[in-house]
């Protein structure tokens, strides 16, 4: 194992055996992912967002709407919109995605309006890293929130080929009223996966997701690799998101003839991937989208199609899920089309436990107040309080006393923390709680202000 692999794990380690203690005088946010307590929440499954556990049923509707968004005339997307990725944040919905008006493609988003109802193209964002390997298209963007950075992953090309595909990664800070969502500087020289004619994936890496697993200091990559006209899905692995070694000799999922586009959920326990399968049809080859299962995210079962192109839009070819929590509904994007693409949405109610609970590892320095980025839906409940690490005596917080809406149901409370604790050592309690199965709120971050 290599120096810096075991030096992540002792930090890791080290962190989770004590409290939280950060940087006296820096405002900082409470780790969802290492509590001192939790039960029957999920704080995997829609990163960094923490929600009550849920099943996920494979029963999706397509929105009546469909499709979500087309090419606009005339613009840098004018002839195709493909590869949605979802990024849900308390302040905005956001919609990566790739599109092209002269047979090149670039990465731009989309912010989700007001009301809910449609997408407001924000432009152009990602248009290659200066460098030969992408200088041709930049496609299938993946983005991963980090509490002081965002990632966005994406695959480029050098020429206009569907083979020959690599990956690279593009970052910026997190985005604030002073530094609002712009263009991203490329974070490496050359493609983060060399090709080997040696190896099964020789032909290409493209399409794929990018999960980060803060307890092990570890981001996984699902990908499709490509032998010539064959694709599967391979796995890789990084402790630092830019370096990457291979798992295995082989393919994590191989089905005849082709399976491309993965797309991975982990809820703490197991694995979901939701990805394209080919498929031979009387009048040529079609697409769709299934479902699979696994323990450990290397070996797979249970596969089930999730999505099938029924729509005359769609022209039996679906491609590129992404899902993401928002609206109170589990939604997943694709694109769809061939020839000309559009992007699509379909739905699904999760099945949520009726209460659950999160507690903080002991929070020890001079904070003053606490900023809470929630979302309460209709017939939903959520509590919190801070809790004396010595005398467990719990004070409860007002959300409601000083708050500002966000968007729809979500809000920005800010809270003083009183004044029994500013010279000790306390821990933050959520408690999530529904009366309807199919709803449940979602904490967004919890922050310490000094």
């Amino acid at each position: 194992m290599a120096i810096y692999q075991m030096l992540a794990i002792l930090i890791l380690l080290a962190a989770a055996l004590a409290g939280f203690h950060p940087l006296a005088g820096q405002v900082a946010t409470l780790p969802f992912h290492s509590p001192q307590f939790a039960e029957k929440v999920d704080y995997h499954s829609f990163a960094p967002a923490l929600l009550l556990q849920h099943h996920i049923p494979n029963r999706f509707q397509k929105l009546p709407k469909n499709p979500v968004l087309t090419p606009t005339r005339g613009s840098w997307d004018s002839k195709d919109v493909a590869d949605p990725f979802v990024a849900v944040t308390a302040d905005s919905i956001l919609l990566f995605y790739d599109g092209d008006d002269n047979d090149r493609y670039h990465i731009g988003y989309a912010v989700q309006d007001s009301l809910g109802w449609g997408w407001q193209k924000r432009g152009l964002i990602l248009g290659g890293s200066g460098e030969e390997w992408d200088s041709f298209h930049q496609i299938a963007p993946a983005a991963l929130l980090q509490p002081e950075r965002w990632l966005l992953y994406y695959n480029g090309n050098r020429e206009d080929s569907e083979l020959g595909y690599q990956w690279g990664l593009a970052l910026r800070e997190r985005p604030s009223a002073s530094a609002p969502l712009g263009e991203w500087r490329t974070a490496q020289n050359g493609p983060l996966l060399a090709l080997d004619s040696t190896n099964w994936d020789f032909a290409g890496n493209a399409y794929g997701d990018v999960l980060w697993f803060p307890e092990e200091g570890k981001y996984r990559m699902w990908y499709t690799g490509f032998q010539g006209p064959l694709a599967s899905i391979g796995l890789a692995e990084s402790f630092d998101g830019l370096r990457w070694e291979k798992r295995g000799e082989g393919p994590a999922l191989a089905l005849f003839p082709g399976v491309i586009a993965p797309e991975v959920i982990f809820n703490g326990e197991s694995y979901a991937m939701y990805f394209v399968q080919l498929e031979f049809l009387r009048g040529g080859m079609a697409t769709k989208i299934c479902r699979a299962e696994s323990r450990d995210g290397i070996a797979w079962e249970n596969v089930q199609d999730a999505l099938l192109p029924t729509e005359r839009w769609e022209r039996r070819r679906l491609m590129r899920p992404n899902l993401s929590y928002f609206e109170g509904r589990v939604q997943l994007y694709y694109c769809a089309g061939g020839g000309s693409w559009s992007i699509g949405a379909a739905s699904a109610e999760a099945q949520f436990e009726s209460a659950g609970v999160w507690r903080s590892r002991t929070v020890q320095g001079e904070f003053t107040r606490l900023g809470i980025k929630y979302e309460q839906p209709p017939e939903t409940v959520l509590t919190v309080s801070l809790v004396d690490a010595a005398s467990q005596k719990v004070y409860p917080c007002v959300l409601e006393e000083n708050r500002t809406m966000l968007r729809k149901d979500v809000y920005c409370s800010q809270l003083a923390v009183p004044a029994g604790l500013l010279s000790g050592s306390w821990q933050a309690e959520a408690r999530l709680s529904t009366a309807r199965p199919d709803r449940s709120p979602v904490v967004y971050e919890i922050v310490l202000v000094p």
